[in-house]
């Protein structure tokens, strides 16, 4: 018998405070029913991960990880870190990684930049992305976190990501680390942005 499990489907990617909201009660709602150790959310200001905190304070036997971009990226994009909602994450549990994004950051960004070539990377982001930028990022954050050492490959792990501030992503997947990628797999959508 077919199990049917809803999407929420999110129509407004400017509305980050509400979206991220949602996407933290699905999440909440998915952890109620469903035996996952493992969430990990992108949060490159600290923002998103501390709306998770209460998540990882309430599931205690969930490894809630927060991944954000390396220095240099956040320099590129003028992104500042709030030390008020890192310590609200350090408070309720929550790891933190920092690092380069596993499909468009690092060399592939270089050789782009350099040589206006499109390196492999890039594709596999860009397919993703026909979904949604969360897409891309949710499975980029979760190799992020294997290559960390932070979360074990082969794992059920929810993952929760954005469109530029907040969260409006997140999927469920086995994990891989970026050397392993296509070990990973998405089982199911659990929020994403309607695209109009």
């Amino acid at each position: 018998m077919a199990r049917v499990e809803p999407i929420v489907y999110l129509e407004d990617t400017g509305k980050a405070a509400q979206n991220t909201r949602r996407v933290v009660e699905t999440v909440g709602e998915y952890l109620k029913a469903h035996r996952v150790r493992h969430e990990v959310v992108a949060t490159n200001t600290g923002y998103v991960g501390a709306q998770f905190a209460p998540l990882a304070e309430a599931y205690p036997k969930v490894n809630f990880v927060g991944v954000k971009m390396a220095p240099a990226v956040d320099k590129m994009y003028d992104v500042k870190w709030s030390a008020r909602y890192g310590r609200r994450m350090e408070k309720a549990g929550v790891k933190l990684v920092c690092g380069t994004h596993a499909l468009t950051g690092g060399v592939d960004r270089a050789l782009q930049a350099k040589f206006k070539g499109f390196p492999p990377g890039a594709v596999v982001a860009e397919t993703l992305y026909l979904f949604s930028q969360g897409m891309k990022v949710c499975v980029e954050i979760i190799a992020m976190a294997c290559d960390a050492g932070l979360m074990p490959e082969g794992a059920q792990v929810v993952s929760c990501a954005g469109t530029g501030h907040g969260a409006d992503t997140a999927i469920v997947a086995t994990s891989a680390a970026s050397a392993n990628l296509f070990d990973m797999t998405i089982h199911r959508v659990l929020a994403m942005p309607l695209k109009k």
